[in-house]
């Protein structure tokens, strides 16, 4: 960790937080650590510090960098020949120690892990001292909530990383050695556990809840289960778990997922599955009931890191709320396009991903024709079909000042971002009934995939003609699928593909470097080649022509299939670990679990390069 970075949270940026608007919770400005003396004497002063974690730590990771290390990686943006800049690096495997945007995110989420930090081992404390134990407990499990979802991208994206307690220590002698990726997903573990227990059943809009708390704790156990599966845990695992194999201890943990999972979905009524997919990315619902964690940017303010500027990284933003072109560097790669639109639901569709043909009538609405035309010259249909163009974003873009009520400004959509949805806990609950096994005809936990699945088929359920078929059994890689489609630029995408590498590590690269063969049957039982997972990410695509009678765009791939000998330029393997190695990585396609190291983390801390270290839970 970069020393400045923890130097600027020990000088106080958020110590002592003082409320500027009664009718919002995270109205707060920042004042200095050195007033901790007089600070955090009562409950709102101590809520006021776990309203800051909702904010501005995570701004440099959740934007473009939390897109590029999830989705470009995993071959759901289209890279082109650029392989210096922007999403290119990432769609190719040529990311290096000082490619922009590591190092961001990675201070991104250590601030964030800092914060959480001086909360669980000063304020809290402090105000046990002064008002109720529990309210103090309860802000505690805000910040161990907080503390447990950086650690989890952290060491989904880089494995073995720094496991920082007290930063107060690290600010003279800030080097650590990276502590080993199970113990990080069990420290995890433990601190959503204490937030389960402390943190209440319902809040204040926006803020984390018991709920929360499980379900963030079943992605972590179904994260811990899939490396037992592969036999990567250690003794002291297993032997914490009770646990006599690793077979034996994914299934405990599995079981323990699908408890955690099962609470969510069952216990509560707070929240649920948005009947519209689409409508849970417009700002006018932020904080709605599907979503269980949610970034909190300040509405109508300018100020770096405390708004949500997504919408103009993921496409250019600024122009389509002036009626123009809303295209630029950054699309969705072929077969990503191909999967959503064979099989991803058109009200999934829309939310993702501005498909040439699909008109939105709350974007765009002082322009001409009231609307936006994706696909179309100005978004305008009179002036015809766009012309080499591909597919951009449409997540994260929820239009102008005019059609949002004043609340999306210039770099600050406004816009709430999910971290934590309720699609995520029923996928995550399925996940877990499945187990160790790659099928699952359990009808009760298929129910909780047919709901995400039938809600993003909402518009095709308004022809009575359209004919939809529950699964009987589910596959793996159905599942993998719902992810991909469900989750596009919300940073689980890569988490969700190393999760299976930790046992199916073939699959995996397969996939990344567009080898990946699955066979399906035709209607005559024979057996066929499936073209969903060709993961294409950098074949040319355009669309030519808007059928006029659907309004649906014809795509069309300018490159060779993948049938006709198409390879990636670069490579990425991943070498089975002897015993005494550990993951590390200097090159972006010598493994499949670890990003590089930031550059100059690596030079300011140089334990960074060392082996891991275990960590002692019974100190």
């Amino acid at each position: 960790m970069k020393k400045n970075i923890i130097l600027s949270v020990v000088c106080g940026v958020i110590a002592m937080a003082n409320l500027t608007s009664c009718s919002d919770f995270l109205q707060v400005t920042a004042s200095n650590q050195k007033e901790m003396d007089n600070s955090f004497t009562t409950y709102d002063e101590l809520r006021l510090a776990t309203a800051y974690l909702y904010m501005k730590p995570w701004y440099e990771f959740q934007g473009t960098r939390m897109m590029l290390m999830a989705d470009a990686r995993g071959n759901n943006v289209y890279g082109d020949n650029n392989n210096e800049q922007g999403a290119a690096p990432y769609c190719l495997f040529t990311d290096k120690p000082n490619t922009p945007g590591l190092a961001e995110a990675w201070n991104s989420l250590y601030i964030v892990v800092t914060q959480a930090d001086y909360i669980i081992n000063d304020y809290a404390p402090r105000g046990r001292m002064f008002f109720d134990e529990k309210l103090a407990n309860s802000c505690e499990g805000e910040a161990r909530f907080m503390r447990a979802a950086a650690y989890y991208f952290l060491a989904s994206f880089w494995h073995d990383v720094p496991l920082m307690e007290n930063p107060l220590e690290h600010t003279t002698a800030f080097n650590l050695a990276p502590t080993r990726f199970e113990d990080i997903i069990r420290y995890g573990i433990r601190d959503l556990e204490y937030a389960v227990t402390y943190l209440p059943l319902a809040d204040t809009e926006g803020r984390v809840t018991r709920y929360s708390a499980l379900g963030m704790l079943a992605r972590y156990y179904v994260t811990l289960a899939a490396y037992a599966r592969g036999g990567h845990c250690t003794q002291s695992t297993l032997e914490y778990y009770e646990a006599s194999s690793s077979n034996d201890l994914a299934e405990k943990l599995y079981g323990l997922a699908k408890k955690a999972a099962g609470e969510v979905l069952t216990g509560q009524d707070r929240y649920g599955l948005m009947e519209d997919y689409e409508e849970i990315f417009r700002v006018q619902n932020n904080n709605c009931k599907e979503v269980l964690f949610a970034l909190q940017p300040l509405q109508g303010v300018d100020s770096w890191g405390m708004g949500n500027n997504c919408g103009s990284n993921f496409c250019s933003y600024s122009q389509l709320l002036n009626g123009l072109s809303a295209y630029n560097g950054n699309y969705i790669s072929y077969d990503f396009l191909r999967m959503l639109v064979n099989s991803g639901g058109r009200s999934r569709l829309r939310g993702n991903v501005l498909c040439p043909g699909e008109f939105y009538d709350y974007i765009g609405t002082h322009t001409e024709e009231g609307g936006w035309y994706a696909g179309y010259r100005d978004g305008q249909k009179g002036k015809g079909v766009e012309n080499g163009r591909k597919t951009a974003f449409k997540k994260q873009v929820v239009g102008s000042a005019e059609d949002t009520g004043g609340i999306a400004i210039s770099g600050n959509s406004g816009f709430c971002t999910p971290m934590l949805r309720m699609a995520e806990v029923c996928l995550l609950y399925v996940e877990a009934c499945m187990g160790t096994k790659d099928e699952l005809s359990d009808r009760d936990a298929l129910q909780y995939y047919d709901d995400v699945r039938r809600r993003a088929y909402r518009l095709e359920f308004e022809d009575p003609n359209f004919q939809y078929y529950p699964k009987q059994s589910l596959s793996r890689d159905d599942l993998m699928k719902e992810y991909r489609m469900e989750f596009f630029l919300e940073g689980l995408w890569w988490p969700t593909l190393v999760r299976r590498s930790f046992y199916d590590m073939k699959w995996v690269t397969e996939f990344i470097n567009n080898e990946l063969v699955i066979m399906t049957e035709n209607e005559e039982g024979e057996p066929v080649r499936s073209d969903e997972w060709d993961s294409n990410r950098w074949y040319g695509y355009t669309y030519s022509v808007v059928d006029t009678a659907t309004d649906r765009a014809a795509f069309s791939s300018d490159s060779p299939r993948q049938s006709d000998g198409a390879r990636l330029a670069m490579r990425a393997t991943h070498t089975p670990l002897a015993d005494g190695d550990y993951v590390h990585s200097q090159t972006s396609d010598d493994n499949v679990w670890a990003f590089s190291y930031p550059q100059a983390e690596s030079t300011r801390n140089p334990l960074l390069d060392t082996a891991p270290i275990v960590y002692d839970f019974n100190k």
